[in-house]
């Protein structure tokens, strides 16, 4: 179980610092405005938005994006559409949205998350920019009871 929790937490630190890559997401598309800080990892700063592609490399049980984790008061919820998912790490002082996909035949994680200090970025707005990257990548959200 604290092999799980860590994994947890430095799933957050990579995602807080912004390394996430994987060779798969070369073709991979985001709306405007958006820069890429690494295959994998996008940020807007115009609208405090990041967003984050989290595979298999980067956390050893995708699961666990999914899981509450009172421990590092890490917690989840059921979100807007069907199969995402509302998160709060209180640790990292970040909330967001996340979804797991397929994309070439693999699972990933994507988080859209406010990046900003003033953690003034809606709800509303990160799954405004999810709905808008599933559009540009013709991808929707899988139940993560799939990966069990």
């Amino acid at each position: 179980m604290k092999i799980t929790k860590v994994s947890l937490a430095m799933l957050i630190l990579i995602c807080a610092i912004g390394i996430v890559a994987a060779a798969e997401l070369s073709d991979f598309k985001v709306g405007e405005g958006y820069t890429t800080l690494k295959e994998g990892s996008y940020t807007n700063g115009e609208e405090s938005i990041a967003i984050d592609i989290i595979s298999e490399n980067d956390i050893d049980d995708l699961n666990d994006a999914f899981k509450n984790d009172s421990d590092v008061n890490y917690t989840v919820e059921s979100g807007k559409l069907n199969n995402t998912f509302n998160f709060t790490d209180e640790a990292n002082d970040m909330t967001g949205v996340s979804e797991l996909v397929k994309i070439k035949d693999k699972n990933y994680v994507i988080e859209v998350w406010d990046c900003s200090v003033s953690g003034n970025v809606t709800l509303e707005k990160l799954y405004d920019t999810l709905e808008e990257v599933n559009k540009l990548n013709n991808i929707e959200p899988i139940n993560p009871a799939t990966l069990d």
